[in-house]
């Protein structure tokens, strides 16, 4: 078989996940992912002198990350405002409840995501493209829908921030919102 190369091709997110920022394991999956993006926010001055630029300087504030899905998974919900998931009843009469927006659940501490890609090299052999965010701040959630045919949509957005530790909470040697890692 022949080596990988270092040049991928993504097709579009498969699964994404919070992590537990001490180990890098998942502990909620955001299941069903529709669609996601990933854009930063940079910034540039230019120093001008003599009637022309002198030189440039750019720099990034954070990325935001937007994921949506079909799917409302509670323990997802409950990991990112911090309230705890109740249930009562036994098999086909259990239910579920947990607070939506709430003022305890706004500006819980920043997690660490994983946003996975399947992907292949420039030569055909099939990657997976994983896209590691160290710390992303999390906005509350927001619905579209219900509507025909498309149903109920869950967003989730966030700003993933520079960070001095990565998701196991291992230190950098400089600031970082993330990595990217190819992998078989």
């Amino acid at each position: 078989m022949a080596t990988p190369t270092t040049i991928v091709e993504g097709f579009s997110i498969s699964h994404s996940a919070i992590l537990n920022g001490t180990t890098g394991a998942e502990i909620a999956d955001i299941y069903g992912v529709r669609e996601g993006s990933l854009d930063v926010d940079s910034d540039s001055f230019d120093n001008t002198g003599d009637d022309a630029v002198l030189s440039s300087w750019s720099w990034i504030n954070f990325a935001t990350v937007s994921i949506t899905s079909g799917y409302v998974p509670f323990n997802v919900l409950a990991t990112l405002t911090g309230a705890a998931i109740t249930s009562s009843g036994t098999a086909e009469s259990t239910y579920y409840n947990l607070p939506l927006w709430n003022e305890k659940s706004m500006n819980q501490s920043p997690k660490p995501v994983l946003l996975r890609i399947p992907s292949k090299d420039h030569t055909g052999l099939v990657r997976t493209l994983d896209i590691i965010l160290y710390k992303v701040q999390f906005d509350p959630i927001s619905f579209d829908g219900p509507s025909y045919k498309d149903g109920l949509v869950l967003n989730y957005s966030g700003k993933a921030l520079l960070s001095s530790t990565d998701e196991k909470g291992t230190a950098l040697s400089e600031k970082a919102v993330g990595r990217l890692i190819s992998t078989p």
